[in-house]
Parts: C-alpha cells; sequence; structure tokens
C-alpha cells in the first residue's frame, strides 16, 4: 500500500472515530439530560398538582369547621327544636341557613346537609330536596367514630361523589349536636387537572388514602397500588400492556391522597427527536468532511514525499545536478535543502573518505595513549605517600592521602549513597587540603547528633557546601572565619546546616541561587562562583526524597549565610539505593556533575 493510501485511510480513521465518538458522547449526554428534566418537570407538575388538591380541600375543610363551631349554628343545635320558628326571619333555623349559603358553593359542592341530634335537619343545595343517600347512617357512624375530625368518604360508587362528614359537638360539653355532611363534586376536582399543563398523552390518576380511585381509570398499575406506591414520592419505570411508561407519583400529607402522573415514553422520546436528528446531521456532515479532509491532508503531505523519491531516483543514477524546492517552511523544506546541500558536498566527500580514514586511526591511536588507569593514579599517589613517609614528611603523607581519598571518591560510580557519617569523612579530607592551603585561616566546628550517623544521603552532599562556604567567607574575607557543620534528628526529619561568618549575600543572590542555571534571575548573579554545586545538590535532593526535601539558604550581607538540608529521617534503604541508582544514571543529562560550588 502506497503512502499516500495509508495516510488517506489513517486519516479518514482517526476523524472518523472523532467524530462518531464525540457525536456519541455528545448524544448521551444531552438525553440524559432532557430525560432527567422531563422527570423533573414532570415531577413538579404532579407536585404542582397534589398541592393544588391540598389547596381545594383545605378550603373546604375550613368551612366545614367554620360552621361546626359557629355560635349560631350552635345555639340552634342545641335549643331549636323541630316546628318551632322556622319561618321567622330572625330565627334560629334561618339564621343557620343563611350560614350555610355563605359556606355554599354551587361549583365545587353538590350540596351541604346538617343533620341535628335535636331531630332538625338543615339542607342547602342547588336542588330543591335533599338527596336519599342509601348510606346516610354509614356516613353518620363514619363520622362519629373520628369524634369531630372531618372525614372524606369516597363514596364515587354510590353518589357519585366525596362525602366529606364531620361530627358537630358542643364546644362546652363536648356532647354530640349532629352530624355535617356535603358532597364534593368530581368536575371541581378535574378542572385542577385541566389548569395543569401535563402532557398531551400523560394520565392522572387520583387515589384516595385507600388506594381507591377518585379520579382516573382503573389499571394493573391501581391493582398494585398497595405494593407500589409505598413512599411519599418517587418515580419508576413500569409497563402497563406491554408499554413502558414513566410513573411520578406524590402522597399528600393533608389528605392523605396519591396524585399519580403517567407518561409513556413516547412522550418522553418526543424532546428527543431534535436532537437525534440534530445528531444524525452532525455525523453524515462529520463523515464527508473527514472525507475531504484525510484527501487534502494525504496529498500535502505525500506530494514532497513523492518529490524527493524522484530527486533521489535521479541523483542514484549520477544525475547532481537535480534540486528540491527550498521554499517550504516546514521539515520538508529542511529536509530538501540538506538534500540539495548534500549533493553538492557528495563530491568532497568521496574525496576526503580516504584521508577521513587515516585521520580516523592517527586520533584512536592518540585517545589510546591519552587514556590513563585511574588505579594508576592511585598506585603513583601512593608511591609518593610512601616516599614522603619514608623521609619522615607526616604533613605530605596527609595531604596525599586526603587528595587520593577525593580523588578515588570522585571517580568512583560505584556507591551513590553514603552514610552521613561516611560523608563526613570526605568532608574533614578537603578540610584538611583547604586548611594547609589557607594557612588556618578557618576553623571548623562539627555538632552531628549520633542517631544520625547511618542517616542515608547521595555522595558529595555536604562536601560541595563546604567547599561553597569556604569560597564565600575563606577567599573574601580578611578575617579568620569559622565554618559550622551540625546535624541533628526534628521528628521525622533530618536537618544539616553547613554556616559561615563570611560576607553573606544579598537578598536576590540568595533567592536566585537555587534558581536552574539557565533562568534571567540566576544570570544576574554578580559573583565569581555561580553556585551550581548547591543548585545539584538542591535538585538530588529532591528527585531522592520528594518535592518537601532539598536545600534552604539564610543569608544576609555581612552576617555570613547558612545553608540547611532538609532529609527524612531513615527513608527505605532499598528506595534510597533504587531512585539513587537512577539519579546516577541521569545525572549528566542534567547537568548535576559540576565542579563549581
Amino acid at each position: 500500500m502506497k503512502i499516500f493510501n495509508k495516510m488517506f485511510l489513517s486519516c479518514l480513521l482517526v476523524t472518523l472515530l472523532i467524530s462518531l465518538i464525540s457525536g456519541g458522547i455528545t448524544y448521551y449526554i444531552a438525553s440524559d439530560i432532557i430525560l432527567n428534566k422531563t422527570v423533573m418537570q414532570t415531577e413538579e407538575t404532579i407536585k404542582q398538582i397534589s398541592e393544588n388538591y391540598d389547596s381545594f380541600m383545605k378550603l373546604v375543610y375550613n368551612k366545614l369547621d367554620y360552621l361546626a363551631f359557629n355560635p349560631t349554628v350552635q345555639e340552634e343545635l342545641i335549643y331549636g327544636k323541630p316546628g318551632e320558628d322556622e319561618e321567622g326571619y330572625y330565627s334560629g333555623t334561618r339564621k343557620l341557613k343563611r350560614l350555610m349559603v355563605q359556606m355554599f358553593n354551587s361549583i365545587h359542592m353538590e350540596d351541604m346537609e346538617i343533620y341535628g341530634e335535636n331531630g332538625k335537619e338543615y339542607f342547602c343545595s342547588i336542588l330543591y330536596q335533599a338527596p336519599d343517600l342509601p348510606n346516610t347512617e354509614e356516613l353518620k357512624q363514619t363520622a362519629r367514630e373520628r369524634m369531630g375530625a372531618i372525614v372524606c368518604v369516597n363514596d364515587i360508587g354510590t353518589s357519585g361523589n366525596l362525602q366529606v362528614v364531620k361530627e358537630i359537638k358542643d364546644i362546652l360539653s363536648m356532647q354530640s349536636l349532629g352530624i355535617l355532611r356535603t358532597s364534593i363534586r368530581l368536575s371541581a376536582l378535574e378542572r385542577i387537572q385541566h389548569n395543569v399543563d401535563f402532557a398531551s398523552s400523560g394520565k392522572i390518576i387520583l387515589l384516595d388514602d385507600n388506594n381507591k380511585i377518585i379520579l382516573g381509570e382503573k389499571s394493573e398499575l391501581t391493582d398494585k397500588a398497595d405494593d407500589l406506591f409505598v413512599k411519599w414520592d418517587d418515580s419508576f419505570r413500569y409497563e402497563i400492556e406491554g408499554a413502558p411508561y414513566q410513573v411520578i407519583y406524590q402522597v399528600s400529607e393533608y389528605t392523605g391522597w396519591k396524585t399519580i402522573g403517567i407518561l409513556p415514553d413516547k412522550e418522553i422520546s418526543k424532546s428527543l427527536m431534535p436532537l437525534q436528528t440534530g445528531t444524525a446531521v452532525a455525523a453524515v456532515l462529520g463523515i464527508l468532511l473527514s472525507l475531504a479532509l484525510s484527501v487534502i491532508m494525504s496529498y500535502f503531505l505525500v506530494r514532497p514525499i513523492t518529490s524527493t523519491v524522484g530527486a533521489l531516483k535521479k541523483f542514484s543514477k549520477g544525475d547532481f545536478k537535480v534540486r528540491l524546492e527550498e521554499e517550504r517552511k516546514d521539515e520538508f523544506g529542511e529536509m530538501n535543502q540538506v538534500f540539495n546541500s548534500t549533493i553538492q558536498k557528495v563530491e568532497k566527500l568521496l574525496e576526503e573518505i580516504a584521508h577521513s580514514r587515516v585521520l580516523n586511526k592517527e586520533m584512536e591511536f592518540k585517545a589510546l595513549q591519552a587514556q590513563i588507569n585511574p588505579h594508576f593514579l592511585y598506585n603513583a599517589l601512593d608511591t609518593i605517600n610512601w616516599m614522603a613517609h619514608k623521609e619522615g614528611k607526616d604533613d605530605i603523607c596527609d595531604m596525599v592521602s586526603a587528595v587520593s581519598n577525593l580523588l578515588r571518591i570522585s571517580i568512583s560510580n560505584k556507591e551513590a549513597v553514603f552514610t552521613v557519617e561516611k560523608e563526613l569523612r570526605y568532608v574533614k579530607d578537603y578540610l584538611y587540603i583547604q586548611k594547609t592551603r589557607y594557612r588556618n585561616r578557618f576553623e571548623v566546628v562539627f555538632d552531628i547528633a549520633p542517631e544520625i550517623y547511618q542517616q542515608l544521603i547521595p555522595k558529595l552532599t555536604i562536601q560541595p557546601l563546604v567547599e561553597n562556604a569556604i569560597v564565600h567567607s575563606v577567599e573574601v574575607s580578611r578575617e579568620k572565619a569559622e565554618l559550622t557543620v551540625k546535624g541533628h534528628r526534628d521528628g521525622d526529619v533530618v536537618l544539616i546546616c553547613v554556616s559561615d561568618t563570611g560576607v553573606g549575600m544579598s537578598e536576590e543572590t540568595r533567592k536566585a541561587l537555587l534558581m536552574e542555571p539557565g533562568s534571567a534571575d540566576r544570570q544576574n548573579i554578580n559573583t565569581a562562583h555561580t553556585g551550581l554545586g548547591v543548585y545539584a545538590v538542591h535538585q538530588r535532593l529532591k528527585y531522592l526524597f520528594g518535592e518537601g526535601y532539598g536545600l534552604a539558604v539564610q543569608s544576609s550581607p555581612g552576617e555570613g549565610t547558612c545553608i540547611t538540608i532538609r532529609i527524612p529521617f531513615q527513608m527505605s534503604t532499598d528506595e534510597v539505593y533504587a531512585r539513587a541508582e537512577n539519579l546516577a544514571d541521569r545525572r549528566p543529562e542534567n547537568g548535576f556533575e559540576s565542579p563549581d560550588s
């Protein structure tokens, strides 16, 4: 398969995958949001309808309470007798009936009636006579059992209405005075549903506190109401006659009625139609765009390769005049420049091959001559040490031993990690050399807690800091300097401080000391030494132990400098060695082996 075809198929596959995956994810998220929003809106609608039912029934209940406790009603039911003063305008009977008319609402109520214990009955309705209810005594008994509480009885099967009854009691003696009854029209409850926009194909069912239907059609859902509607509010999916529905219900805390909304899935799917159409159109456009982009990208990427292949074929046949366009600014342009330059130089290179081979042989010979075995240097220093000892030059012996130790540890790659105790031995060798060099121009004080002697640290961690202290105190100070190396454990942390009584440094220099060598702030340090050794130690400690560890620098002009090493106490030995070996492998790349301190 040619590169053009590979590029075309690769680009097409990538763009198609991106289009399909992004489109699928977008559709999934958007459809989920729309479905959730639809269910939430339905829940709010059902809750609103349920609250409207409660408000309606509270209004009816309040009217019954008003009548039951009204003084006129109480007086009439206590003192009124059948046949007395019923036609007088100010008679108790007429007053009671006027109150009933005031409370009566022909839109909401079918009738209103009071059955007095005094043998009188009081009736109010748009009809001319009281209805003959076959279950009147049953309704009275229900009211008496509730002892004054209002009871709503589902009497749809008998009278076609809801019957609301209440026992009227004497507010002083609490003796029963009669029963108050009113019939609630179902049409009033239906109007409450019609005032709320539910869904064109959605249904609402209203059940009473005994799960009997008040409004709506009987179905499998209403037959299993005792098992399905056990919470105060909830939503779930349910199949009715094989069709899936989303069922949302709310139970009234006031009446115990259950307002149930039934929304078919096809109604919910209607809201997804614009999204489905948009997704399909976007997918088709994405495929077409993918084809176009794949062809264009493949053409522009393969065309310069084709030109290069043609030029190489000519060049392979000995045509050294072939050239490629160099106007391109991308990698192909750079390749063409190299190709053209290579053709111009190829003849010279052919002539220089023989000379290059001779030169390589000579360089190899010189390189072999320049190689010196480190063991030879150690043996030579041991020989000098032996000769000095033979002559009784103990100072020279000590100096040669110190130099030999430092040379060995600098060259050796066998150990990447030392204990603090071993590191201090090499620090003391270094200080011996420097004290000999500077003629005791400084004093050193060691204050190391024994419990951190076996603490592991990268080799050459303390020595660069001691060297830095000498450079910035002994070399630049005219007075005798004092160096202090302190170390102790502070909880889970080991702190080692190298301080001097030198000239100190400015705040700008102190902040830039631990910055990356190539940064602008680092380049502005006005000192003979760049402090790269300090930076290298800081970076090694951070890599080895983590970001919370490393060096901290404190210094003020004229007051000396203190550099503190912060490392964890007794980190896992295996982990320290593993990180140190990794650090040793990458150290030349990161520039950790800097001779400057």
